[in-house]
């Protein structure tokens, strides 16, 4: 999913699944939160909008889409949390500058979100061994959590990032550099 920086009359889509149950989500009222470039979370303001069967959509201000990394954490209760991250220009091969983030939500295997979690960062190159992620990681709040990889982690053409946490889902994140 990808969306155009700071360009106005964007939109997307996203499933809401039911923790109880793990059946679709219909009628929720959707409290969202965004976050460019791994700065800290501010409260949506573009406009949710169901679709149907579980399916939703948002469209975005033009503000909201106005980073490099732009990312979405989608709540509402009784459902699972949804975050969406989207690389309005792709992940830069072996580029320092600017810095490049990658954003992720750790849930508990009960599909909670963890505002605590201690993550753990491995990182994949190519389809290479997995290696500890040198980067920084930050608690961006409401279970969603930041990383700032190194340099060096980007150097690839497929970049795989796998977050972990203790009694949590771990979440793998695949992305193809751009040059």
């Amino acid at each position: 999913m990808s969306l155009l920086k700071n360009v106005p009359n964007q939109n997307f889509t996203f499933e809401l699944v039911n923790v109880t149950n793990s059946n679709a989500l219909t009628g929720a009222t959707i409290v969202g939160f965004t976050s460019k470039d791994g700065s800290a979370q501010a409260s949506t303001t573009g406009t949710f909008s169901e679709l149907g069967n579980g399916v939703y959509n948002y469209a975005p201000t033009q503000a909201e889409t106005n980073g490099n990394c732009v990312s979405f954490l989608i709540t509402a209760s009784s459902a699972v949390p949804e975050n969406l991250m989207l690389l309005t220009g792709g992940l830069h091969k072996n580029s320092a500058s600017p810095q490049q983030h990658v954003t992720f939500v750790m849930m508990t295997t009960a599909g909670i979100a963890d505002t605590g979690a201690t993550v753990s960062v491995f990182v994949s190159k190519d389809g290479g061994a997995q290696s500890a992620g040198g980067g920084t990681v930050t608690n961006l709040g409401n279970g969603q959590y930041d990383y700032a990889p190194t340099q060096a982690e980007t150097n690839g053409t497929n970049v795989s990032f796998l977050f972990t946490a203790t009694g949590d889902i771990p979440i793998n994140i695949s992305i193809f550099t751009v040059p």
